[in-house]
């Protein structure tokens, strides 16, 4: 009986290591590995890598405030396209980050109006978007698949 017992513990214990080796072996989530999925998700125009500059130009965001960050954008302006992932370190304001990518979305709308009239939509459509410590701002032709993709890079984390 004490070696059915034992044969019994031990199974549990090689069950839940083998559980535990699962979960470390789960990806972990970037801005990278997101704006990937988002990129796959829509037909979205050649979309350029923003420096640090522009990071704080348009964001007003110090790099120093992000553990990671991605921020992409149709460098002809041609559309308004732009994916924005921003892995925010716990010391930094988040809520004036939130609002000042708020602020850009809203900046963005009324140049385009004008501009573009036909990319709008686009930015009628965007949201800032927040999971954790990240936030994002996705301008895509496809709101609802872009938005989708997001939420299964969020969930997979």
């Amino acid at each position: 009986m004490k070696r059915i017992i034992s044969a019994l513990l031990l199974l549990g214990m090689l069950a839940s290591a083998a559980l535990g080796g699962a979960e470390a072996a789960k990806p972990e989530t970037t801005c990278s590995s997101l704006a990937e999925a988002v990129l796959a998700s829509a037909e979205f125009r050649e979309l350029t890598d923003m420096t640090e500059r522009y990071l704080e130009k348009y964001l007003f965001v110090a790099p120093e405030d992000l553990d990671e960050w991605v921020f992409k954008r149709d460098a002809t302006r041609g559309t308004p396209e732009m994916i924005i992932l921003l892995k925010v370190k716990e010391t930094a304001d988040r809520a004036q980050i939130r609002q000042d990518m708020q602020t850009l979305l809203d900046e963005q709308l009324l140049e385009y109006r004008d501009y573009q009239p036909a990319e709008v939509f686009k930015l009628e459509n965007a949201r800032v978007l927040e999971k954790g410590p990240f936030l994002a701002l996705i301008v895509s032709p496809d709101a609802a698949a872009a938005e989708l993709a997001l939420g299964e890079g969020w969930s997979a984390a």
